[in-house]
């Protein structure tokens, strides 16, 4: 009887653990998206993110919505994947190996060009924080001098927009393109260079360069009003999670309010992961990011996450025009949040 009764012990031990497995498993895919506080991010609906760059405050959002619990709240588990070049990330989102991934919004509709692989489930980026900078020593004054000069550009697709603003100016340039680096534009290697307001600007300044030495051309403020990153997903998974998508959403824009309201704090978490990565890390110039990143993703606080018609339509006219774009996309297939 004693060698049964073992038998059957252990038999019901194994049965409970299975059991439990099973239970777990359902938790960790539940399909309400809904909040629970007492889930660990362990137990949530897993998303793979992937990062568009190194460490910096242009993504505190998401480190604070990590680093404060506040996917967890959510039901999720948020894991940052390696950094990739956008054209491999874009392509493994399609394969389904990637759930999210940053990109910016001419970018994400060009991916789009044959079928829809990418829809938009926010907009972080509310502004084009493009400048293209000159220094005036080189004799350039006005956009008018931009003819005919050296432009460092970059090799990613970030450089859609200032190709596309010069030639709606009618301006003809030199191209040389470079790696996210100022040094040939310091070291006079070319005229002009395109640089991002809360970053390389920023740069040039700390470079020891002056602003009263610079010709700069805001692309926002010359009109060219099409906004810079968004967060994307794949069609599927979309229509498969329309609430963890929103609940992913929702907690990285809690994120960002979070770390508008605790700079301090945000840029502590911002060094520790670049000193993690070991990259070089400055934190003047993560401070000064993340107060140039508060004017970019909340104008005002109706604005944050939403990616609005008239931005859509105004960077999707432009890729007809200067790209004979085959498409023409409805904005609500490609941004299903603004579907009514």
């Amino acid at each position: 009887m004693r060698p049964f009764r073992l038998i059957l012990v252990a038999g019901i031990m194994v049965l409970c653990i299975v059991l439990l497995s099973s239970c777990k498993g359902r938790s960790s895919d539940r399909g309400d998206g809904s909040s629970d506080p007492d889930i660990s991010s362990r137990d949530g609906f897993v998303i793979r993110y992937c990062p568009k760059w190194q460490p910096q405050a242009q993504f505190a959002g998401i480190y604070m919505a990590i680093n404060k619990g506040l996917y967890a709240q959510y039901g999720l588990d948020v894991q940052v994947q390696e950094l990739m070049q956008a054209s491999d990330a874009i392509d493994s989102v399609s394969e389904g190996s990637l759930d999210v991934v940053p990109l910016d919004l001419l970018a994400a509709i060009i991916a789009n060009s044959e079928k829809t692989r990418l829809v938009n489930i926010g907009q972080i980026s509310q502004k084009n924080t493009m400048l293209l900078v000159a220094k005036k020593s080189k004799q350039i004054n006005s956009l008018a001098d931009f003819e005919g000069k050296r432009i460092g550009i970059w090799r990613s697709s970030s450089n859609l927009i200032t190709k596309a603003f010069l030639k709606e100016q009618g301006i003809s340039m030199q191209f040389v393109t470079i790696d996210w680096s100022i040094n040939l534009f310091l070291q006079g290697g070319v005229d002009v260079i395109n640089a991002m307001r809360y970053n390389e600007y920023h740069q040039m300044l700390q470079a020891g360069l002056k602003k009263e030495e610079l010709f700069i051309a805001d692309l926002h403020e010359l009109g060219c009003r099409i906004p810079d990153e968004g967060l994307y997903v794949k069609p599927e998974f979309y229509q498969e999670h329309p609430k963890q998508c929103k609940a992913f959403m929702q907690a990285t824009k809690d994120g960002w309010l979070y770390a508008f309201s605790h700079p301090e704090e945000t840029v502590d978490v911002v060094m520790d992961l670049m000193h993690a990565a070991k990259i070089r890390a400055n934190r003047a110039h993560q401070i000064w990011m993340l107060n140039e990143m508060k004017k970019n993703v909340m104008p005002s606080a109706a604005e944050i996450g939403i990616l609005k018609k008239e931005d859509y339509q105004r960077a999707l006219n432009l890729l007809k025009a200067e790209m004979d774009f085959p498409r023409d996309i409805a904005f609500e297939e490609f941004y299903p949040n603004g579907a009514k």
